[in-house]
């Protein structure tokens, strides 16, 4: 019986990757990460922070400017594009209008110089993988959004990559179709096995679809771990105000104890927090400080709350939209508006402008970072 190494589990390694233009400037700043076998792996990020100039590295269109890329072990750092065992899907997916759908799957088996017979089955076969079986004589103009995503990563796959790159295939759906495809994409992924690396901006696309998530920003990788770590335990101000929503303040600290830190935020709030990562904060630091909408429990009438942070407050704005409805509230004493997600319960539905509400959350859902500059 044989066992795999270590190296044998890993489909792609970056080490140290950097990219600069005319000397000046670093679009990427010294990445290094590692994706298990068959995982579906995201990089998150704001548009100008260096991941498609990073995936445009890993697909062989760029060349690093220092640093190596692994596929499966070997070196692919100067392998031309299309010598790499990889393929990309872009955004404006680029299937051949005039081909019918199995001739678009089949195109680069063709280039390859495949048997026609084995062409044949593989088509059907990824045809019924994608739940497309009986789609390979249409044309591309008769399929639906959806249906046209799901060829273009069937004309990848039937190529057997070790590595699919996608380039935020999802941006030219509308809302529904993109909420559904989140659904299909990893479910593919499931069923092929094959890695995913997935390009974003959308936070909700990488939290819903990966295993694992990089928070990209300014070129390097300000977190990477599973979506529910990067949710719930941010380490950077950063990855706390990009991921998921938040109520954001700044403030200074003004006590410290064993257990967090006391602050004045810049409107006048007195809060209670925990330190951010393994962050020390002392007194007089500057701090930025974050507390999700979904934290923040709510009383209508300025009853009963439980938490070190309570506030009484009033009803400014309710923002109905179904399960994901929220309540801007309005502090009196500091003016400034503070959002709380809706609870789903009847006592809420009837919410109105001015009405009072107590606010409670608590210290450790209170994230304190020392504030940049």
């Amino acid at each position: 019986m044989t066992t795999s190494s270590p190296i044998d589990l890993i489909d792609l390694e970056c080490r140290q990757i950097r990219k600069t233009f005319d000397r000046y400037f670093t679009a990427v700043d010294d990445v290094s990460f590692s994706i298990p076998r068959g995982s579906f792996f995201s990089i998150l990020g704001p548009s100008g922070c260096g991941k498609t100039t990073l995936l445009r590295m890993l697909a062989g269109f760029e060349q690093p400017t220092s640093g190596e890329i692994f596929i499966k072990g070997k070196s692919v750092t100067r392998t031309p594009p299309n010598k790499r065992p990889v393929n990309m899907v872009f955004q404006h997916l680029a299937l051949f209008p005039t081909m019918t759908v199995a001739e678009n799957i089949a195109y680069g088996l063709r280039r390859r110089r495949v048997g026609k017979s084995e062409i044949a089955d593989r088509v059907k076969s990824v045809l019924k993988r994608v739940g497309l079986p009986d789609s390979g004589y249409k044309k591309i103009d008769q399929l639906s959004g959806g249906q046209k995503q799901r060829i273009a990563i069937a004309r990848c796959l039937v190529l057997n990559p070790d590595v699919l790159l996608l380039d935020e295939p999802l941006g030219a759906l509308d809302l529904k179709l993109r909420e559904h495809m989140k659904v299909e994409l990893k479910q593919l992924q499931e069923e092929f096995g094959t890695t995913f690396v997935y390009i974003t901006h959308d936070q909700s696309e990488a939290l819903v679809m990966s295993d694992q998530v990089a928070v990209m920003n300014n070129g390097v990788f300000e977190q990477q771990g599973a979506p529910r770590d990067l949710y719930y335990q941010p380490q950077t101000a950063f990855v706390a105000g990009f991921v998921g929503e938040s109520n954001r303040w700044l403030g200074k600290v003004t006590s410290t104890n064993h257990a967090g830190i006391e602050l004045m935020t810049d409107s006048g709030l007195k809060l209670s927090g925990q330190f951010g990562a393994e962050q020390s904060l002392v007194v007089g630091d500057r701090v930025e400080v974050f507390v999700r909408p979904e934290a923040i429990s709510l009383s209508r009438g300025g009853g009963d709350s439980k938490g070190q942070n309570r506030l009484r407050c009033d009803v400014g704005n309710v923002l109905f939209d179904g399960a994901k409805s929220q309540v801007l509230v309005v502090d009196p004493v500091t003016d400034g508006e503070i959002t709380v997600s809706l609870p789903q319960t009847a006592d809420f539905a009837s919410l109105i402008r001015g009405e009072p509400l107590a606010l409670a959350w608590t210290a450790e859902q209170t994230r304190c970072f020392r504030a940049e500059g």
